[in-house]
Parts: structure tokens; sequence; C-alpha cells
């Protein structure tokens, strides 16, 4: 083969494989119909929800009875005054918060995708305890767990934070905020570990009672009014209880 010849084919494969190359280019990302199977949901079931007036009403007539700060002791909160409520306020609220109960109860096996099952499950409880807290500027909730096996956070008075929140410069939740924290923090992050709410007026979270959680201290003045407390769940066909006593569903 001659210099000439071997020059042109050597132009002439060029050219083929360039020709080739051309032709196997993607113009642009196919088309495709993708359909969602399924989905993992990782974490456990925390539901919002608008809770009654008379509840709300009740609760705050029942407090304001109650003896200033007498629960200090024996709660997580850096509060002035956290109050407990008697036995007899115990016994109106369970007929009261029995709805919310099998609202979560429903809504957690839902949920999991469990359907419920009479023989297995059961929305009746024992509740265990029920305060109320009168939260005052610069006072906060450290983070902490709860005992029991289902708590719950029910704001009944709250405040405007607006213009605090929005002059607000940090890094960490905003002041006053409600923040959930389930696992541990993700570096890089690619998943959310901390969820934080800004509390509203007649509004209730339900939560699992190991759940940690924390509530972030406020400097405008003024005081927020919430309620919390702690239940466990009875096995079925047993009646709705009131109890202060450990056993094997509370630890």
């Amino acid at each position: 083969m001659t210099p000439e010849e071997k020059d042109a084919e050597i132009k002439r494969l060029t050219k083929q494989i360039q020709d080739n190359a051309e032709k196997n280019i993607i113009k642009e990302a196919p088309k495709r119909n993708v359909k969602t199977e399924g989905m993992l949901q990782f974490g456990p079931f925390v539901p919002l929800c608008k809770v009654h007036d008379s509840l709300i009403t009740g609760l705050l007539n029942r407090g304001e009875k109650l003896t200033p700060g007498d629960r200090n002791s024996s709660l997580a909160g850096h509060l002035i005054d956290q109050r407990g409520y008697t036995p007899e306020d115990k016994k109106w609220f369970v007929k009261e918060f029995k709805p919310y109960v099998d609202w979560y109860i429903k809504g957690a096996l839902q949920f999991s995708g469990i359907k419920f099952n009479e023989e297995q499950h059961s929305s009746s409880f024992t509740l265990m305890d029920v305060w109320i807290n009168y939260m005052k500027e610069h006072e906060y909730n450290p983070e902490h767990t709860h005992g029991g096996q289902l708590s719950w956070v029910l704001f009944l008075k709250t405040i405007d934070l607006t213009k605090e929140q929005k002059e607000f410069e940090g890094k960490s939740t905003p002041p006053g905020s409600l923040n959930f924290h389930y696992a541990e923090p993700q570096h890089p992050k690619w998943a959310e570990t901390t969820f934080n709410y800004q509390p509203q007026e007649g509004y209730m979270w339900m939560f699992p009672a190991q759940l940690r959680h924390n509530v972030m201290p406020y400097h405008t003045p003024g005081t927020r009014v919430s309620v919390s407390g702690n239940l466990y769940l009875n096995p079925p066909g047993q009646p709705d209880d009131i109890s202060e006593t450990p056993n094997g569903y509370n630890g």
C-alpha cells in the first residue's frame, strides 16, 4: 500500500468512526412514564389535629384552679409554672380525650399498612398523667422524652411571635418553635432528622412517648399555655382507666 493509499484509508476509517458516533448520540433524554409502586415510610407516626372547643375551655378553667408550680420538680421544663391536674380532672379528661386516641390508633395502623384487628389491636388506654404548662418569655423546654407509650402537646393559648421570628438571625430553629427529633443528623445531609412547628392555638400533636422533642425559648412578653400528658394502651377488651403506676405496658 502506497503512502497515498494509506492516508486515504486512515481518512476513510476516521470518517466512518465519526459517522457512527454521531448516529449514537442521544439528542435529548428519553421520555419514560415512571410510576411510583411503593415507598418506605421511615420514622414514627406523628399527626396534627384541631381539637374541640369544650376540651380547650375545660382544660383552661380546671388549670386555673390548680397549684402554681406544683409539678416543676417532676418535669423537664425550665418553666416557673407547671401544674398537675387532679384525679377528678383526669376522669373528666379520659372521656373527653377518647376520640383522639381512637383517631391516633386508626391513623397509625393505616400509616403502617395494617388493618385493625379487634383481637390484636386496641384503642383502650390508661391515662398516666396530664399537666398544664404556663410558658413565659425566656423559658424553654430542653430536649426530652416521656413515659408510657403515647404523648401529646395541645396548645390552648399562644402569643404572636411573628416579629421576633422575623428578626431572628441564628441557624437553629426559630424562637418559640416546637421541635421533634428522630434518628441522628446526617453529614452530608440526605435526610431530615428534625421537624419544627410554630404552635397554633387549638391544635395538638400526638406522638410516641419516646420521640425526642424540645421547645425553644422566646423573648416576646406573654404567656403560652399548653397541655401534655402520657398514656399507655390496654389489651383488647379492657376499659379506659387512670393510673400512675408502671406495669408491663408502660415499662
